[in-house]
């Protein structure tokens, strides 16, 4: 190994090298390049042999060094690094220093730099070859340059605090740095932290570093990024006065800050100041100016700069087209943008990629797509290769325009082309299948994705899974979770609190409170709008003590409510009815220092609302007037929301006369909650006639909401023509469907057992790109069950399930009464324990409806069972449950067991009906325990339960049934000497049954009777008379009952009608024939033009046209039953 001496003694005979005597080498500089490579040639042929006495021996002579020398001393260092003596890290650091001052002075300062950095990059620290670079320095008769060339390789790694410390060593040891490598280091200090690039500043003045112009351009800059514009404009005013000249990057540098701040105004001083100094402004100037301009949709103004620039004459770049191409497509100007970019090309500009970008983008925005595509083509035309923008563009364009099949065929051509499709183009493809509710599509990309190697981010699930969420596909959500877990990638805060929105939106509270665990668990905070959704589930679910607690907790952990989490529990106390916890809770507010909103003032409005409390309202709306936006429009329509909805017209009355005394103008809003209360009271004339004056008014606006809810009122109203006569006019009006209105247009027809008709809104609204929703897949089982098409109702079920919906209470409902309607009792049994063991629990309804069934199929036995699992599932059963099971006993077992079962209902703390009591009483007296049917009576007055005249009349009329009309009428003559006064139907049965026996004196003095004692006389008690008298062929009795009962304003039956006429047609006796036929016209029971001269024909037409009718209304009371 070579002696550190030997190294030294190398070193002094290479710093300048001297030309071998022997060699004869020429000492013109013609020949200095052939000197070299001859030198090179000689010394390899030297150490080759290893005969290293030849070097020390050998006569040199001094010459200024050049690059070949340079390139020389890069070829000896390879070489001597390959040696064993060198392989250590201090000779190896030597040798390398050394060479770096050798290429110093040869002017090869990049492969100084390149030396320099792999030392760095060998973990030499900064001090250590800071301290080698000088101690070979005077070895070499270095230049300082060198450590210059070591602080910028520094900072081109970004390591500032090395760079740092090589200026102070510089410092200390009596090295100045240029002022351009004090520039560079000022530039990366101002990039990181403000104070210490001041600091810095002071040193370089202290070191005698004199700053110049390019100086204090960075400090302009670095004040204008830390907000201190006053001070950059001082600094610039105090170079001018020291005699700095600023130039346009100093100007240009404060303008563009104006610009950002918006300081208009002293921009164009400044230009003017520029002017006045003798600079005009560049390029740069005018491009900053019209991307301002741009910015603020003023690219028209910046297009005339453009001009003013080739009258300078100044030449706009590349960069000023892009600017205003990209300005005028943000504001919509396509045509101008495309003029522009026309422009451009004749004065021999050539566009770049961002240039076609931008024009892609406007037409993409305009929804030409074949516009954006030929672009693309002249884009590789004129050499360039459009990238994953250029195609991104268009991929967002026609997700957004829902042509995504277009999309998905130009995301795998971007593919075959190697264009890099990124997991942003697949994650764009994915929210453009899921927002258009083509789920399964959504997933397949997602799964193509992985196929090629792109993994999904915490972006691309939140995508998928808050669509399937929003759509209460929560199953589906569930899987992907499950798969995005084992893929490695944990949700973050954004995406919890999607999920806990979603399941709060679905009112999945429980679920929403488990993903909160959850995130608190894995450490993510939550924020104020999380703890607020929670707040309002939990208020919305009745839980409003465990909302009150969650606040509780919420001041536990940092995250403080405001007003809106009080609006929610304050809105919850006054749903429930708990008006004084609402206003405590208000003063409550108060005192933590909240501001009452708008809603705050509406619920507690509510609260007196709904107490009745009109007056105290009044009051209330008087005080609070004087605060400002106490009450606006948007209060005032949730007052009238919420009166609508508790079927208070009375209140939205009152709210509407005071907006309009208080200067509010009532909006399509307002109108639309007035109506849909109107039509939900079945009050549809009004609601049309209102509806039509405010839309000619221009007061109420023609919307789908409305829309809706008329053609919801005309369907249950059994109005149907009228109903499709609306949604015609709502089309015609260029409004579209929507899935709500689709829903009540489908439940319409399913009322009236249209089902061809549902099928059909289905199948379009598929075909519309409308999702349908859990409720249409109710509509259609409940339709389908009350067909009895079981087949059916399970492929609409499966449907349901393999979409991703969750059954819900209504589902359980529809498809259990369909099974039970076909008499498949056991299997429903079945059905129901299966879907409770899926976490659906059936309501009571639900029960009701089974217990119902079994027992009209007269299975008790069956029916106790579903009782049974009702209370295993704690859901109690109420007075409907029992009393549809006392009616299933009395008609499977009679009377005697139907008491028993009374008195356990009694037992438990049942009420029954009055209802039941009546009918059990009424049936023991015709199955002849009238013993039994008194003490019944008896029991039940003492009870309460029913008055004394419903229970009397109950054994007059069992009686009457039973044919023990003396016993009725003993049990009625000790009513009315007891001053209790029969109903009607009791009075009705006596004269049905007198009719009967063509005792017409003794039913026509039961009429007298109930005349007395101002008992009513309906339309079916003058119908019982009048079919007596024409069954007895007495036509002018009829006849006279007929004018009775017209002259008291009681409208007759259709029965009546028949009746009547059928008697007349028998008999060939046609008194007061034009009478009937007129009030047959006037009822639009006959038309004018089927009446003849011939009254007989007339009469024959009429009865043939009533019987139809009585037909079809028996089919109609059938098909509902």
């Amino acid at each position: 190994m070579l002696h550190t001496s030997k190294i030294f003694s190398f070193s002094k005979k290479v710093t300048t090298f001297r030309h071998f005597s022997h060699m004869g080498i020429l000492k013109t500089s013609r020949n200095s390049l052939k000197d070299g490579l001859e030198l090179g040639n000689s010394i390899y042929a030297i150490l080759t042999i290893s005969r290293w006495e030849s070097l020390n021996q050998m006569n040199y002579k001094r010459v200024s060094l050049r690059q070949v020398h340079g390139r020389l001393a890069l070829k000896f260092l390879n070489w001597v690094i390959k040696q064993p003596p060198f392989q250590e890290l201090k000779n190896l650091t030597y040798i390398y220093c050394i060479t770096v001052h050798i290429l110093v002075k040869s002017r090869m300062h990049a492969s100084a730099k390149s030396i320099l950095t792999r030392l760095s990059d060998m973990g030499i620290g900064p001090n250590s070859i800071f301290s080698v670079l000088m101690e070979t320095y005077p070895l070499c008769k270095s230049n300082p340059a060198v450590f210059d060339l070591l602080i910028r390789v520094y900072l081109r790694e970004s390591s500032v605090k090395s760079g740092l410390e090589i200026f102070r060593l510089m410092g200390i040891r009596g090295f100045n740095p240029s002022v351009y490598t004090c520039n560079m280091i000022l530039s990366a200090m101002g990039k990181e932290d403000y104070t210490t690039a001041w600091l810095f500043f002071k040193e370089m003045l202290s070191l005698n570093v004199c700053p110049n112009v390019a100086t204090f351009n960075i400090l302009v800059d670095l004040l204008c990024v830390n907000g201190n514009v006053k001070k950059a404009q001082h600094l610039v005013r105090k170079m001018e006065e020291s005699g700095c000249v600023p130039n346009l990057v100093t100007y240009n540098t404060l303008l563009k800050w104006y610009f950002k701040k918006g300081r208009y105004k002293a921009a164009v001083e400044l230009i003017d100041h520029m002017g006045h100094k003798g600079l005009e402004a560049d390029v740069c100037t005018y491009n900053m100016l019209i991307e301002n301009l741009c910015k603020n949709n003023r690219s028209a103004k910046g297009y005339l700069l453009l001009k003013k620039m080739r009258k300078k004459p100044l030449f706009p770049n590349e960069v000023t087209y892009n600017t205003l191409i990209k300005g005028f497509v943000k504001e919509g100007k396509l045509r101008v943008a495309v003029y522009v970019f026309n422009e451009m090309l004749n004065f021999k500009i050539s566009p770049n990629i961002v240039t076609y970008n931008s024009l892609i983008d406007g037409y993409c925005r305009e929804n030409s797509f074949k516009e954006a595509t030929e672009l693309l083509n002249e884009m590789e035309a004129r050499g360039l290769r459009p990238n994953e923008v250029s195609y991104g563009v268009i991929l967002n364009g026609l997700c957004k325009l829902g042509e995504l099949d277009l999309a998905y065929s130009l995301l795998e051509s971007m593919r075959m082309n190697g264009i890099v499709v990124d997991r942003i183009s697949y994650t764009m493809l994915v929210k453009g299948f899921i927002e258009s509710r083509r789920f399964r599509e959504g997933v397949q990309v997602l799964d193509k994705m992985t196929q090629n190697g792109i993994d999904a981010d915490v972006v691309t699930y939140a995508v998928l899974i808050n669509g399937f969420c929003r759509d209460g596909k929560f199953r589906t959500a569930k899987e992907l979770m499950s798969k995005m877990y084992k893929s490695g990638v944990t949700p973050n805060k954004v995406m919890y609190s999607t999920l806990v929105y979603d399941y709060c939106n679905h009112g999945m509270v429980n679920e929403a409170m488990r993903i909160y665990k959850i995130m608190s668990f894995t450490g993510v905070d939550p924020d104020l709008f999380l703890c607020n959704t929670l707040v309002d589930s939990l208020c919305k679910s009745q839980r409003v003590e465990e909302a009150v607690e969650f606040l509780k907790h919420m001041v536990r952990i940092g995250v403080f409510p405001n007003t809106s989490t009080f609006n929610f529990i304050i809105n919850r106390y006054v749903r429930i009815g708990n008006g004084l916890k609402a206003f405590d809770f208000f003063e409550e507010m108060v005192k933590l220092g909240q501001y009452p909103s708008s809603h705050t003032y509406g619920s507690l409005l509510k609260a007196l609302f709904y107490g009745g409390n009109f007056e105290e309202a009044r009051k209330f709306l008087n005080d609070i007037r004087s605060i400002p936006y106490a009450l606006d429009a948007v209060s005032y329509n949730m007052l009238m929301a919420e009166a609508c909805k508790s079927d208070n017209l009375q209140a939205a009355v009152f709210l509407l006369k005071d907006m309009v005394c208080n200067n509010v103008i009532p909006d399509s809003h307002t109108y639309t909650c007035l109506l849909a209360s109107l039509c939900k009271k079945g009050k549809m004339v009004i609601s049309i006639l209102l509806s039509e004056k405010w839309m000619e008014k221009g007061a109420l606006l023609p919307n789908v909401v409305t829309y809706t809810c008329l053609i919801d009122g005309l369907f249950k109203a059994g109005q149907r023509k009228t109903a499709a006569f609306y949604h015609r006019k709502m089309m015609s009006e260029g409004l579209s469907d929507d899935t709500v209105l689709l829903n009540v247009l489908m439940d319409g027809y399913s009322r009236m057992g249209n089902m061809s008709m549902v099928y059909g809104l289905f199948s379009s609204m598929k075909d519309g790109r409308l999702s349908p929703n859990l409720a249409t897949y109710n509509i259609l089982l409940h339709g389908y069950s009350k067909q009895g098409d079981i087949s059916r109702c399970f492929e609409v079920y499966g449907a349901l399930l393999r979409n991703g919906f969750v059954p819900d209470k209504r589902t359980c409902h529809a498809l259990l009464y369909g099974i039970c309607k076909a008499g498949m009792l056991d299997f429903a049994s079945k059905m129901l324990k299966n879907m409770i063991l899926k976490g659906v629990l059936p309501d009571k309804y639900t029960f009701d409806m089974i217990i119902l069934k079994c027992s009209e199929k007269r299975q008790i036995v069956k029916a106790f069972e579903f009782l049974d699992i009702l209370n295993v599932l704690r859901v109690s059963p109420d007075q409907d449950t029992f009393n549809i099971i006392l009616k299933g006993i009395k008609e499977t077992y009679g009377c005697r067991p139907s008491i028993l079962f009374l008195n356990e209902m009694l037992e438990k703390g049942f009420i029954p009906s009055e209802k039941q009591v009546v009918r059990l009483i009424t049936d023991m007296c015709k199955a002849g325990d009238v013993k039994g049917a008194n003490k019944l009576k008896n029991e039940v007055k003492s009870f309460g339960m029913i008055s004394s005249n419903a229970a009397e009349s109950a054994m007059v009329r069992g009686l009457a049934q039973k044919g023990k009309l003396e016993e009725a009428l003993l049990v009625l003559d000790c009513m009315l000497r007891g001053k209790i006064v029969p109903t009607t139907a009791t009075f009705t049965t006596l004269i049905h049954s007198f009719c009967k026996k063509r005792e017409f004196k003794e039913a026509l003095k039961l009429k007298h009777v109930m005349e007395i004692h101002n008992v009513r006389i309906d339309v079916v008690t003058y119908n019982v008379l009048i079919t007596g008298f024409c069954e007895n062929g007495d036509l002018v009795e009829a006849l006279k009952l007929y004018k009775e009962m017209k002259e008291r304003g009681i409208c007759p039956m259709v029965n009546t009608f028949c009746v009547v006429i059928e008697s007349c047609c028998d008999k060939n006796y046609f008194p007061d024939g034009e009478m009937i036929i007129n009030d047959l016209c006037e009822r639009g029971l006959l038309s004018e033009d089927e009446v003849t001269q011939d009254m007989a024909n007339s009469f024959i037409v009429a009865l043939k046209k009533l019987n139809v009718l009585k037909h079809k209304k028996n089919r109609t009371c059938y098909r509902s039953s």
